[in-house]
């Protein structure tokens, strides 16, 4: 079986040992065939990884639709694809449709996130991605097959648009787990916190991700302020690329005066930040909507009990009252709240941060999630083009 793939952005494709590369190859393997993966990147050419070949279009995002079309019919004739699928309703659910015509192949098309009918997505950049909610209430249906990363978006596409309940299945991206749910010894945390400038004894609250619009960082330094009225040792390590913040997030942490509480890691790789959270409280979480949220998986499973805003991510991911807990979107109060019961109770934080490191390898084994896309490769292939 042949796959041809639109994806976006090329970040990780260029080495073999990165995660997407490594992702892609155990697809290839699994499907016992060869992966066409085209991605949008102003640098053009031609990366070869045996069963994955990765070609970029040299184009902008504009260009790019017509440019994935023109690279993928070439990429078909030395490996005919049985499916094609695309990384997002948008741009390459586009060059998808484009290419199921031409090659009479069927389309399935991936969402990574929760755009559909979502006022905050559409309130950061409202012309332009009310645009886009229109483009991809057009093309959606037109597809074979559907896959998202949470139930909430996945009712959505059943009840809002209409789609076929056993074509839309919910698959989030496979975790690397294994860094995160290796225990640490005493020695090893406590250096692990030294290497922060963290005091001994001090509570740790954590976060992890790109700091833009929608992860709310303004919100969480609130809500760390109202943690830090109850426990004023308490710091916040953020482990992050600050630069990609659209607000100034100096100035937010001078409003809180969290400027000496704050420690910043910069972006940390799978076993440093395994590392960071092994010397954490809690995680903290504050996004104004997810699709999935890969770092509450990895939170939970490294022992880590999780107090999340209420997204559809959180929600697929967080047990209420077992693994974490669930606060309104946009409550800074009640992030606060739930996050210094955990602190002041170490048994039960305890207790749920082993629940949840349960709960998360069972429920999220990349194996199994690997399991589940490459079925509905095989299904949606099988069943060839919708009439």
């Amino acid at each position: 079986m042949n796959v041809l793939m639109i994806g976006l952005g090329d970040s990780g494709l260029d080495r073999p040992d990165s995660e997407p590369v490594r992702r892609q190859l155990e697809y290839a393997r699994r499907i016992g065939g060869h992966i066409d993966l085209i991605v949008e990147s102003p640098s053009g050419g031609t990366s070869e990884f045996g069963a994955l070949t990765v070609h970029r279009t040299g184009t902008n995002r504009i260009r790019f639709p017509l440019a994935s079309y023109r690279l993928a019919r070439t990429a078909a004739i030395k490996h005919p694809p049985d499916l094609i699928t695309t990384q997002d309703p948008f741009a390459t659910a586009l060059a998808g449709l484009w290419l199921r015509r031409a090659l009479h192949r069927p389309l399935l098309v991936q969402n990574h996130s929760c755009f559909l009918f979502n006022p905050h997505w559409i309130a950061e950049r409202p012309v332009v991605f009310r645009a886009y909610h229109a483009l991809a209430r057009s093309l959606l249906p037109r597809a074979d097959a559907w896959r998202v990363v949470n139930t909430v978006e996945r009712e959505i596409y059943i009840r809002k648009l209409g789609l076929p309940a056993d074509r839309v299945r919910v698959l989030p991206v496979p975790c690397d787990l294994d860094a995160f749910s290796k225990r640490r010894s005493g020695d090893a945390i406590a250096e692990g916190r030294k290497r922060w400038g963290i005091p001994p004894g001090a509570p740790v609250i954590a976060w992890a991700g790109r700091p833009v619009w929608f992860k709310r960082l303004p919100l969480l330094f609130q809500a760390f302020a109202g943690i830090r009225e109850k426990n004023p040792d308490a710091r916040l390590l953020i482990a992050g690329r600050k630069e990609l913040a659209q607000e100034d997030l100096d100035r937010a942490a001078r409003k809180f005066f969290l400027e000496d509480a704050l420690t910043w890691t910069g972006e940390l790789a799978h076993s440093e930040l395994a590392d960071a959270f092994a010397g954490a409280d809690v995680f903290l979480h504050a996004s104004i909507y997810e699709g999935f949220g890969r770092v509450l998986a990895e939170a939970g499973a490294a022992g880590l009990p999780v107090t999340a805003t209420a997204t559809a991510g959180a929600r697929d991911i967080i047990v209420e009252g077992e693994t974490g807990f669930l606060v309104p979107v946009e409550n800074a109060a009640a992030l606060a709240r739930r996050a210094c019961d955990l602190l002041s109770d170490p048994e039960s934080r305890r207790k749920m941060g082993e629940t949840a490191r349960e709960n998360i390898l069972e429920r999220f084994d990349p194996a199994k999630m690997v399991d589940g896309i490459v079925a509905q490769w095989r299904e949606t292939a099988a069943a060839g083009v919708s009439p």
